[in-house]
């Protein structure tokens, strides 16, 4: 009887692995996104090299259009660079358009914590953590360190030596990286305790953005004071 239960439970969680996810879907397009913007830069980079080295111009943006005008002047072929372009601008509007999407999907989702801390963002914590489970049920102060593992680790590894992270992935919020640096710690362990709130309501399909925008607002402008 035991050993049929079993078989039973271990057939109903290999049906459930095997079955689509939506969430790994998300979670998928959010780490192709990376990897088109690291794509992106990398073009981007190589171009503006091109130009610096070949032509001794020293330009910020590769479509500058006194490059193509340069390369016909000295009487060279501009096709090979223009084809390399018209890719590093079609990997712009790809970018665009799949961020808009990402964080379309994950406001419709979390539309509490997409409130507080926008939504691209919390898809970055959302990837790094793993699923739409794990954010939710995670502690404020897991929250507020998600991105930041490695020197989490350090600080673990050296006992107390190296200081633990005040932040992660959070500080991309302007709520954190506008105050100065001594209290940006005190603003993210804020902004982490409503965050988690907020995921939590979002799965209850309880909106309750507003109030939890007003109460960060409120402690982001008590810190403010403490600035000055």
């Amino acid at each position: 009887m035991k050993r049929d239960l079993r078989e039973r439970f271990l057939r109903d969680v290999e049906r459930e692995l095997q079955e689509p996810s939506e969430e790994q879907y998300l979670i998928n397009l959010i780490r192709a996104y990376y990897d088109l913007k690291d794509t992106m830069n990398l073009i981007e980079e190589r171009l503006v090299e091109w130009v610096k080295n070949s032509l001794y111009i020293d330009i910020k943006d590769p479509k500058d259009a006194r490059v193509i005008e340069t390369i016909r002047k000295y009487g060279m072929d501009p096709t090979p660079y223009q084809r390399l372009l018209n890719i590093y601008i079609s990997l712009i509007q790809e970018e665009k358009h799949m961020r808009e999407y990402i964080e379309k999907k994950v406001e419709e989702k979390f539309p509490n914590a997409s409130y507080l801390v926008g939504p691209f963002i919390l898809g970055m914590m959302l990837e790094r953590i793993g699923s739409y489970r794990e954010l939710v049920e995670a502690p404020s102060s897991t929250i507020q360190v998600i991105g930041a593992e490695r020197a989490l680790f350090k600080h673990i590894r050296s006992r107390g030596k190296i200081k633990p992270p005040k932040h992660g992935i959070i500080y991309l919020s302007p709520w954190i990286h506008r105050l100065p640096k001594r209290l940006r710690g005190k603003m993210a362990r804020a902004l982490a305790s409503k965050l988690s709130i907020a995921l939590k309501a979002d799965m209850g399909k309880r909106d309750i953005r507003k109030e939890l925008y007003e109460q960060i607002r409120k402690r982001f402008e008590e810190l403010e004071k403490e600035k000055k």
